[in-house]
C-alpha cells in the first residue's frame, strides 16, 4: 500500500508569515505590483469579452482582487520606506 505524502499548510503558512513577499519584493520591489497589474487588465479584458453575466461578474471580482492586492503591496513598500 502506498503513502500518500502529506501537504504541510502549517509550513506554508510559516513561509507567508516569515516574509514569504516581502522576500520576493526585496529582490525586485515592483515585480508583484506589475504581476498584479497584468493581471488586473486581463481579468478586465476577459470581463468585456464574456458571453454570460455570471461569467463576466467573476472576471470583474479577479480584476478587483488582483487590484486590490497590487493596492497592498504598494501600501507596504511604502511603508518600508517610511521605516527606514
Amino acid at each position: 500500500m502506498a503513502v500518500m505524502p502529506s501537504f504541510d499548510r502549517t509550513g506554508l503558512l510559516d513561509a507567508i508569515k516569515d516574509g514569504y513577499y516581502r522576500t520576493a519584493m526585496a529582490a525586485d520591489p515592483n515585480k508583484l505590483k506589475r504581476e498584479q497589474d497584468g493581471r488586473v487588465r486581463a481579468e478586465e479584458r476577459f470581463a468585456r469579452e464574456a458571453d454570460q453575466p455570471a461569467e463576466e461578474r467573476a472576471h470583474r471580482r479577479r480584476a478587483d482582487k488582483a487590484a486590490y492586492l497590487r493596492d497592498k503591496l504598494a501600501e507596504a513598500e511604502r511603508a518600508d520606506r517610511e521605516k527606514a
